[in-house]
C-alpha cells in the first residue's frame, strides 16, 4: 500500500487552471473512480454472462437488473473529455449551432 490517501471527493468552486494542487487532486479522484468502476464493470460482465448461460431463452427477463447495472457502469466509466469523447448532440443542438454561426457569418455579424 502507498502512503498517499485516495481523494474521497472532488474539490469544486476553485479555478483549476490557477491552483495545480486542486487540478491534480480532481484528476486523481476521477482516475480512481474510473478504475474502481472498470473493476465493477468486469465483475458485472462476468455475472451477466453467467446469467445468460444459465437462463437460456428467458435471459432478457431474468437478467434485466444485471443488464441495467452493467449499462450504468459503462456510462460511468466514460471519460467524457479528450479526443475520444462522443459529443452530446441532444436534439441536434450542435447542427443548429453550426447553422446559426453560418447564418451570422453570411450576415457579417460574426468575425471570421
Amino acid at each position: 500500500m502507498s502512503s498517499v490517501e485516495r481523494p474521497t471527493a472532488p474539490i469544486f468552486g476553485v479555478d483549476e487552471t490557477k491552483d495545480l494542487k486542486v487540478f491534480y487532486h480532481n484528476v486523481a479522484y476521477k482516475t480512481n473512480r474510473v478504475v474502481i468502476n472498470l473493476e465493477k464493470m468486469k465483475i458485472l460482465k462476468d455475472r451477466l454472462g453467467e446469467c445468460v448461460r444459465k437462463e437460456g431463452v428467458n435471459y432478457i427477463d431474468k437478467c434485466e437488473q444485471l443488464t441495467k447495472r452493467y449499462e450504468a457502469a459503462v456510462r460511468v466509466c466514460q471519460w467524457n473529455s479528450g479526443t475520444h469523447s462522443r459529443p452530446r448532440n441532444i436534439g441536434n443542438i450542435l447542427e443548429k449551432e453550426k447553422e446559426i454561426q453560418a447564418q451570422l457569418k453570411a450576415e457579417g455579424a460574426l468575425a471570421a
